[in-house]
Protein backbone atom coordinates (compact mmCIF):
# COMPACT_ATOMS: atom_id res chain seq x y z
CA UNK A 1 0.00 0.00 0.00
CA UNK A 2 1.55 3.35 -0.84
CA UNK A 3 1.60 6.29 1.31
CA UNK A 4 -0.91 8.15 -0.53
CA UNK A 5 -3.25 5.41 -0.20
CA UNK A 6 -5.07 6.29 3.38
CA UNK A 7 -5.43 10.28 2.01
CA UNK A 8 -7.22 8.62 -1.23
CA UNK A 9 -9.57 6.55 0.85
CA UNK A 10 -10.09 9.63 3.40
CA UNK A 11 -11.15 11.74 -0.15
CA UNK A 12 -13.45 9.15 -0.61
CA UNK A 13 -15.17 8.51 2.69
CA UNK A 14 -15.60 12.55 2.20
CA UNK A 15 -16.66 12.35 -1.15
CA UNK A 16 -19.73 9.83 0.38
CA UNK A 17 -20.70 11.88 2.65
CA UNK A 18 -20.76 15.28 0.75
CA UNK A 19 -23.69 12.99 -1.55
CA UNK A 20 -25.79 12.64 2.02
CA UNK A 21 -25.10 16.54 2.57
CA UNK A 22 -26.33 17.20 -1.20
CA UNK A 23 -29.95 15.01 -0.22
CA UNK A 24 -30.05 17.22 2.99
CA UNK A 25 -29.79 20.42 1.34
CA UNK A 26 -31.80 19.47 -1.41
CA UNK A 27 -34.63 18.21 0.83
CA UNK A 28 -34.34 21.24 2.72
CA UNK A 29 -34.85 23.77 -0.55
CA UNK A 30 -37.52 21.05 -1.37
CA UNK A 31 -39.28 22.36 2.16
CA UNK A 32 -38.29 25.78 1.48
CA UNK A 33 -39.95 25.41 -2.25
CA UNK A 34 -42.64 23.11 -1.04
CA UNK A 35 -41.68 21.33 -4.48
CA UNK A 36 -39.50 18.23 -4.84
CA UNK A 37 -39.58 18.14 -8.60
CA UNK A 38 -38.46 21.86 -8.74
CA UNK A 39 -35.73 21.75 -6.31
CA UNK A 40 -34.04 19.07 -7.94
CA UNK A 41 -34.53 21.28 -11.57
CA UNK A 42 -32.26 23.98 -9.18
CA UNK A 43 -29.95 21.30 -8.05
CA UNK A 44 -29.17 20.03 -11.49
CA UNK A 45 -29.30 23.53 -13.47
CA UNK A 46 -26.64 24.83 -10.85
CA UNK A 47 -24.68 21.62 -11.53
CA UNK A 48 -25.14 21.95 -15.44
CA UNK A 49 -23.48 24.93 -15.14
CA UNK A 50 -20.57 23.91 -13.25
CA UNK A 51 -20.05 21.29 -15.68
CA UNK A 52 -20.49 23.10 -18.26
CA UNK A 53 -17.92 25.38 -17.64
CA UNK A 54 -15.66 23.32 -17.14
CA UNK A 55 -15.40 21.32 -20.59
CA UNK A 56 -15.50 24.50 -22.42
CA UNK A 57 -12.75 25.51 -20.78
CA UNK A 58 -10.84 22.59 -22.34
CA UNK A 59 -10.65 22.41 -26.12
CA UNK A 60 -9.68 19.05 -26.37
CA UNK A 61 -13.28 18.05 -24.97
CA UNK A 62 -15.03 19.65 -28.12
CA UNK A 63 -13.92 16.19 -30.40
CA UNK A 64 -15.10 14.26 -27.51
CA UNK A 65 -18.43 15.50 -27.80
CA UNK A 66 -18.75 15.35 -31.24
CA UNK A 67 -18.55 11.40 -30.95
CA UNK A 68 -21.30 11.44 -28.73
CA UNK A 69 -23.61 11.28 -31.88
CA UNK A 70 -21.84 7.74 -32.91
CA UNK A 71 -23.03 5.47 -29.49
CA UNK A 72 -26.75 3.70 -29.14
CA UNK A 73 -29.09 6.33 -28.00
CA UNK A 74 -29.85 4.25 -24.84
CA UNK A 75 -26.71 4.98 -23.68
CA UNK A 76 -27.60 8.56 -23.49
CA UNK A 77 -30.17 7.89 -21.00
CA UNK A 78 -27.73 7.54 -17.73
CA UNK A 79 -29.06 11.40 -16.72
CA UNK A 80 -33.03 9.92 -15.86
CA UNK A 81 -31.18 8.04 -13.02
CA UNK A 82 -29.31 11.28 -11.69
CA UNK A 83 -32.53 12.88 -12.12
CA UNK A 84 -34.36 10.24 -10.10
CA UNK A 85 -32.09 10.37 -7.49
CA UNK A 86 -32.17 14.01 -6.87
CA UNK A 87 -36.19 14.30 -7.07
CA UNK A 88 -36.48 10.99 -4.67
CA UNK A 89 -34.06 12.55 -2.34
CA UNK A 90 -35.55 15.93 -2.35
CA UNK A 91 -38.97 14.45 -1.56
CA UNK A 92 -37.71 11.69 0.96
CA UNK A 93 -34.93 12.94 2.75
CA UNK A 94 -36.96 15.59 4.93
CA UNK A 95 -39.46 13.18 5.87
CA UNK A 96 -37.85 9.78 6.44
CA UNK A 97 -34.34 10.92 7.33
CA UNK A 98 -30.83 11.16 5.42
CA UNK A 99 -30.30 7.58 7.03
CA UNK A 100 -33.00 6.01 6.30
CA UNK A 101 -32.82 7.65 2.34
CA UNK A 102 -29.25 6.08 2.21
CA UNK A 103 -30.09 2.72 3.48
CA UNK A 104 -32.89 2.93 0.97
CA UNK A 105 -30.43 4.37 -1.82
CA UNK A 106 -27.88 1.40 -0.96
CA UNK A 107 -30.14 -1.20 -1.19
CA UNK A 108 -31.73 0.04 -4.45
CA UNK A 109 -28.22 0.25 -6.10
CA UNK A 110 -27.18 -3.69 -5.24
CA UNK A 111 -30.45 -5.10 -6.37
CA UNK A 112 -29.87 -2.66 -9.73
CA UNK A 113 -26.23 -3.54 -9.89
CA UNK A 114 -26.84 -7.70 -9.77
CA UNK A 115 -29.52 -6.98 -12.78
CA UNK A 116 -27.06 -4.72 -14.56
CA UNK A 117 -24.40 -7.13 -14.84
CA UNK A 118 -26.49 -10.13 -15.23
CA UNK A 119 -26.96 -8.31 -18.72
CA UNK A 120 -23.81 -7.08 -19.28
CA UNK A 121 -24.94 -3.64 -19.83
CA UNK A 122 -21.63 -1.61 -18.25
CA UNK A 123 -18.32 -1.47 -19.86
CA UNK A 124 -17.23 -4.96 -17.96
CA UNK A 125 -19.80 -6.85 -19.69
CA UNK A 126 -21.56 -9.71 -18.24
CA UNK A 127 -20.47 -10.71 -14.25
CA UNK A 128 -22.31 -14.27 -13.63
CA UNK A 129 -24.55 -14.01 -10.59
CA UNK A 130 -22.69 -15.64 -7.83
CA UNK A 131 -23.42 -16.51 -4.19
CA UNK A 132 -21.36 -13.65 -2.66
CA UNK A 133 -23.67 -11.27 -5.19
CA UNK A 134 -27.12 -13.12 -4.28
CA UNK A 135 -26.46 -12.96 -0.62
CA UNK A 136 -25.59 -9.32 -0.96
CA UNK A 137 -28.88 -8.37 -2.86
CA UNK A 138 -30.93 -10.41 0.11
CA UNK A 139 -28.99 -8.54 3.08
CA UNK A 140 -29.76 -5.43 0.64
CA UNK A 141 -33.24 -6.08 1.38
CA UNK A 142 -32.97 -7.05 4.71
CA UNK A 143 -32.00 -3.53 5.54
CA UNK A 144 -34.75 -2.33 4.45
CA UNK A 145 -37.02 -4.65 6.48
CA UNK A 146 -35.05 -4.05 9.67
CA UNK A 147 -35.07 -0.33 8.52
CA UNK A 148 -39.06 0.27 8.52
CA UNK A 149 -39.63 -2.66 11.50
CA UNK A 150 -40.09 0.16 14.17
CA UNK A 151 -43.32 0.78 12.70
CA UNK A 152 -44.90 2.49 9.82
CA UNK A 153 -45.14 6.04 11.33
CA UNK A 154 -41.54 6.60 10.97
CA UNK A 155 -41.29 5.38 7.60
CA UNK A 156 -43.34 6.41 4.76
CA UNK A 157 -43.06 2.75 3.13
CA UNK A 158 -44.17 4.38 -0.45
CA UNK A 159 -40.91 7.16 -0.18
CA UNK A 160 -38.42 4.26 0.68
CA UNK A 161 -39.57 1.97 -2.00
CA UNK A 162 -39.41 5.02 -4.37
CA UNK A 163 -35.99 5.75 -2.97
CA UNK A 164 -35.18 1.88 -3.73
CA UNK A 165 -36.28 1.96 -7.28
CA UNK A 166 -33.84 5.71 -7.44
CA UNK A 167 -31.32 3.34 -6.07
CA UNK A 168 -31.82 0.96 -9.38
CA UNK A 169 -32.15 3.69 -11.96
CA UNK A 170 -28.67 4.66 -10.33
CA UNK A 171 -26.80 1.25 -11.08
CA UNK A 172 -28.46 1.95 -15.06
CA UNK A 173 -26.72 4.97 -14.79
CA UNK A 174 -23.28 3.93 -13.53
CA UNK A 175 -23.51 1.16 -16.21
CA UNK A 176 -24.22 3.40 -19.40
CA UNK A 177 -22.08 5.89 -17.95
CA UNK A 178 -19.09 3.86 -18.04
CA UNK A 179 -19.96 2.61 -21.43
CA UNK A 180 -19.86 6.70 -22.42
CA UNK A 181 -16.85 7.51 -21.09
CA UNK A 182 -15.09 4.73 -22.98
CA UNK A 183 -15.48 6.54 -26.07
CA UNK A 184 -15.54 9.96 -24.91
CA UNK A 185 -14.22 10.96 -21.26
CA UNK A 186 -15.47 11.44 -17.85
CA UNK A 187 -16.46 15.06 -18.66
CA UNK A 188 -17.95 14.87 -21.56
CA UNK A 189 -19.84 11.97 -20.21
CA UNK A 190 -20.90 13.91 -17.01
CA UNK A 191 -22.12 16.83 -19.54
CA UNK A 192 -24.54 14.82 -21.18
CA UNK A 193 -25.58 12.64 -17.76
CA UNK A 194 -26.57 16.46 -16.43
CA UNK A 195 -28.56 17.61 -19.86
CA UNK A 196 -30.53 14.51 -19.91
CA UNK A 197 -31.43 14.71 -16.14
CA UNK A 198 -32.07 18.27 -16.13
CA UNK A 199 -34.19 17.92 -19.54
CA UNK A 200 -36.27 14.95 -17.71
CA UNK A 201 -37.05 17.19 -14.89
CA UNK A 202 -37.76 20.46 -16.47
CA UNK A 203 -40.06 17.99 -18.33
CA UNK A 204 -41.65 16.89 -15.41
CA UNK A 205 -41.87 20.11 -13.90
CA UNK A 206 -43.52 21.26 -17.27
CA UNK A 207 -46.55 18.58 -16.76
CA UNK A 208 -46.77 19.39 -13.26
CA UNK A 209 -47.44 22.66 -14.19
CA UNK A 210 -50.16 22.01 -16.78
CA UNK A 211 -51.74 19.64 -14.18
CA UNK A 212 -51.51 20.93 -10.83
CA UNK A 213 -49.47 24.20 -11.09
CA UNK A 214 -46.43 25.44 -9.77
CA UNK A 215 -45.80 27.79 -7.33
CA UNK A 216 -42.72 28.50 -5.25
CA UNK A 217 -43.90 28.97 -1.56
CA UNK A 218 -40.73 31.00 -0.35
CA UNK A 219 -37.39 30.94 -2.58
CA UNK A 220 -34.14 30.98 0.03
CA UNK A 221 -32.82 34.39 0.49
CA UNK A 222 -29.11 35.70 0.83
CA UNK A 223 -29.47 34.53 4.55
CA UNK A 224 -29.89 30.84 3.48
CA UNK A 225 -27.67 30.67 -0.34
CA UNK A 226 -26.49 27.46 1.40
CA UNK A 227 -30.16 25.94 -0.07
CA UNK A 228 -28.66 26.21 -3.83
CA UNK A 229 -25.45 24.24 -2.97
CA UNK A 230 -26.99 21.11 -3.90
CA UNK A 231 -25.64 21.16 -7.65
CA UNK A 232 -22.28 22.37 -6.74
CA UNK A 233 -21.70 19.45 -4.31
CA UNK A 234 -22.71 17.06 -6.88
CA UNK A 235 -20.16 18.62 -9.11
CA UNK A 236 -17.58 18.19 -6.57
CA UNK A 237 -18.53 14.54 -6.12
CA UNK A 238 -17.78 13.69 -9.33
CA UNK A 239 -14.48 15.98 -9.19
CA UNK A 240 -12.81 13.55 -6.32
CA UNK A 241 -13.94 10.29 -7.66
CA UNK A 242 -11.89 11.84 -10.56
CA UNK A 243 -8.53 12.34 -8.77
CA UNK A 244 -8.69 8.85 -6.47
CA UNK A 245 -10.72 6.65 -8.51
CA UNK A 246 -7.92 5.39 -10.37
CA UNK A 247 -5.77 5.00 -7.22
CA UNK A 248 -8.23 2.94 -5.07
CA UNK A 249 -9.61 1.10 -7.87
CA UNK A 250 -13.62 1.34 -8.32
CA UNK A 251 -14.21 -1.68 -5.78
CA UNK A 252 -12.24 0.37 -2.85
CA UNK A 253 -13.44 3.32 -4.17
CA UNK A 254 -17.23 2.20 -4.64
CA UNK A 255 -17.05 1.19 -0.51
CA UNK A 256 -15.09 4.26 0.79
CA UNK A 257 -18.24 6.08 -0.77
CA UNK A 258 -20.82 3.76 0.81
CA UNK A 259 -18.92 4.31 4.09
CA UNK A 260 -19.67 8.15 4.00
CA UNK A 261 -22.55 8.07 2.73
CA UNK A 262 -23.70 6.38 6.11
CA UNK A 263 -22.04 7.82 8.14
CA UNK A 264 -22.91 11.32 6.99
CA UNK A 265 -26.83 10.19 7.21
CA UNK A 266 -26.14 9.07 10.74
CA UNK A 267 -24.18 12.66 11.44
CA UNK A 268 -26.64 15.03 9.54
CA UNK A 269 -30.05 13.45 11.51
CA UNK A 270 -28.52 13.54 14.89
CA UNK A 271 -30.93 16.72 15.24
CA UNK A 272 -34.05 14.94 14.43
CA UNK A 273 -33.29 11.52 16.64
CA UNK A 274 -32.39 8.08 14.50
CA UNK A 275 -33.99 4.77 15.96
CA UNK A 276 -31.92 2.05 16.31
CA UNK A 277 -33.44 0.22 13.41
CA UNK A 278 -32.40 2.77 11.19
CA UNK A 279 -28.91 2.17 12.44
CA UNK A 280 -29.44 -1.80 11.97
CA UNK A 281 -30.54 -1.38 8.71
CA UNK A 282 -27.31 1.58 7.88
CA UNK A 283 -25.31 -1.34 9.12
CA UNK A 284 -26.84 -4.17 6.79
CA UNK A 285 -26.79 -2.39 4.29
CA UNK A 286 -22.78 -1.83 4.51
CA UNK A 287 -22.54 -5.45 5.04
CA UNK A 288 -24.76 -6.04 1.61
CA UNK A 289 -22.26 -3.55 -0.50
CA UNK A 290 -19.37 -5.64 1.19
CA UNK A 291 -20.60 -9.21 1.09
CA UNK A 292 -21.87 -8.46 -3.02
CA UNK A 293 -18.11 -6.96 -3.56
CA UNK A 294 -16.51 -10.73 -1.94
CA UNK A 295 -14.93 -12.21 -5.51
CA UNK A 296 -15.51 -9.40 -7.72
CA UNK A 297 -13.44 -8.17 -10.20
CA UNK A 298 -13.88 -5.39 -12.42
CA UNK A 299 -16.72 -2.61 -11.85
CA UNK A 300 -18.29 -0.25 -13.36
CA UNK A 301 -17.26 2.97 -12.26
CA UNK A 302 -20.23 6.17 -11.93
Amino acid sequence: MSRSTPVAVAVAVVSGALVALQQRVNGELAVSLDDAVLAAVVSFATGLVLVALVVAARRSTRARVRALRGIPWHWRLGGLGGASLVAAGAAAAPRIGVALFTVGLVAGTTLGGLAVDVVGLGPGGHHPVTPPRLAGAGIGLLAIVASVAHGLHAANPWLLAAVVVAGCFVSYQQAVNGRVRAVTDASVATLQNFVVGLSALLLGLALRAVTVGVAASSWPGPDRLWLYLGGPIGASFVAMAAVVVKQLGVLRFGLAVTAGQLVGGVLLDLDRGLEVATLVGAALAMTAVAVSSLGAGRQVTA
